[in-house]
């Protein structure tokens, strides 16, 4: 399918539904202008709608890009007195096709209606905190990337002859159609993309990825007040929306508590009070975790997320739709703690960073990844490949079709991003809870390969 094809007809109706839902202004205050060395100064792009780029068919665009394309060399060179040597590239494939990826029923499994792959530019990278750097993306072609702030993308690259798939959250609001930015966070236990991201990845370098995927947008619901909830680096995807929401002047009661370990870890710090000081109506609060806080002139909160500090920054926690990001066991204590408080559980979103998270007791698969014990003896019938595989529910769908060399397409392996849906025909499979598959299609006999288990013998339409 026609990119170009598909933003047209996704034009309108995105477009509504963003202003709508935000209740935001079509033009973004002239007077508001975030740090210099990281948005450049484009008086003519801020009298347009914010989202005019973002939602134009390409033809009216397309001599804009030309001119952005033919000024890359000079916004190179603005953007290097802020780079840093790293000794090696990525070594990147050619650029991909830019197909749709399209969901039962001709719907689209992307919130923002399309995902494709592409190869994009390093325009500039700087660091956040001690180990934690954020990287400007741009497309030198000019087209747009179209998604929804809060989404994630999934980069392709190539370590030691070896290509590594990690999926990362866009820091980046879509008011910004030129860049795409992520912040990655180095892995003291030892994450290979990550930490090869942080130490190589220079401005200039190549990188390609897929996306956008991910349902955890404040675009997805119609609410007036919010409340954001994160632990460390699960402030990415809350930055992404906040910064939309400030862009677009959204009429949104907005409340954040942030949890870091130290000053020196919290991400974007000089940006979230710069966005706190200039909306009223947006408050936030920090709490520091670390055990010796006598050695800082911290004179915020202190200690893990509770009830008492929820209570006390959101007192009207029942009227609010909540986003909670981070790891894993802090968003269980988010959590139960939310519930406990009576937040209706229809109005708590969460977005996990861990990988394919098992039902029951983890033990080694021969592929090397999550798996659970033993729930059964069981056939799977892959139909159109025809092929039958014994099974015992230690292992996903996903698992069993790519170890006997059967292509299921699969980017996250969390459950969020809806490549790897196929259709059961018969039988019965579980899934986890964290897969994000709608109720609808649920009930039609799709699901998602990476986080469904076979329950019985089943048929697979694939």
């Amino acid at each position: 399918m026609n990119n170009n094809n598909d933003n047209k007809k996704s034009a309108g109706f995105w477009a509504h539904r963003l202003f709508k839902q935000a209740g935001a202004s079509l033009i973004v205050p002239q007077s508001k202008t975030y740090f210099a060395h990281r948005y450049h100064d484009d008086q003519s792009a801020l009298e347009r709608n914010p989202f005019s780029a973002l939602f134009s068919s390409a033809g009216k665009e397309q001599k804009n890009r030309e001119s952005d394309t033919a000024n890359v060399q000079q916004f190179f060179e603005h953007e290097s007195s802020l780079s840093r040597d790293y000794p090696d590239t990525v070594e990147s494939a050619p650029t991909c096709d830019s197909n749709i990826s399209q969901a039962p029923g001709g719907r689209s499994n992307l919130a923002s209606g399309a995902a494709l792959s592409a190869q994009f530019t390093v325009l500039n990278c700087y660091d956040e905190t001690p180990d934690t750097k954020t990287y400007r993306l741009g497309r030198l072609n000019g087209r747009i990337f179209d998604y929804l702030p809060g989404q994630y993308i999934t980069l392709s690259i190539v370590i030691s002859g070896q290509e590594y798939k990690r999926s990362y959250s866009l820091a980046s609001s879509p008011t910004r159609s030129k860049i795409l930015e992520i912040t990655v966070k180095r892995d003291p236990n030892g994450g290979i993309v990550s930490n090869w991201l942080n130490d190589h990845l220079k401005i200039g370098d190549t990188v390609n990825l897929k996306g956008p995927f991910g349902k955890f947008s404040c675009v997805n619901q119609t609410c007036e007040k919010i409340l954001f909830l994160a632990a460390g680096s699960g402030i990415v995807p809350i930055m992404s929306m906040l910064r939309w929401l400030a862009d677009t002047d959204a009429s949104i009661d907005v409340r954040l508590l942030l949890s870091f370990r130290t000053p020196e870890d919290i991400i974007y710090r000089d940006e979230l009070k710069l966005i706190a000081a200039r909306h009223k109506n947006i408050n936030m609060a920090i709490t520091l975790t670390t055990d010796a806080i006598a050695r800082y002139q911290w004179r915020g909160l202190t200690g893990r997320i509770n009830k008492k500090m929820i209570n006390k920054l959101v007192p009207d926690l029942q009227e609010r739709t909540v986003y909670v990001c981070g790891p894993d066991a802090f968003m269980a204590a988010c959590k139960k703690k939310l519930l406990k408080l009576k937040l209706p559980s229809e109005k708590l979103f969460c977005e996990s960073f861990t990988v394919n998270s098992p039902i029951n007791k983890p033990k080694d698969s021969g592929l090397g990844l999550p798996s659970r014990i033993e729930t059964g003896s069981y056939q799977v019938n892959f139909a159109k490949s025809d092929k039958t595989i014994a099974a015992d529910g230690q292992m996903t769908l996903l698992d069993i079709a790519i170890k006997n060399g059967i292509i299921i397409a699969h980017e996250c392996r969390n459950g969020n991003c809806g490549e790897c849906m196929i259709k059961c025909l018969k039988g019965r499979v579980e899934m986890t809870d964290q897969a994000e598959i709608d109720d609808l299609d649920r009930k039609k006999g799709w699901v998602y390969a990476c986080c469904a288990y076979p329950a019985s013998n089943v048929v697979l339409d694939i």
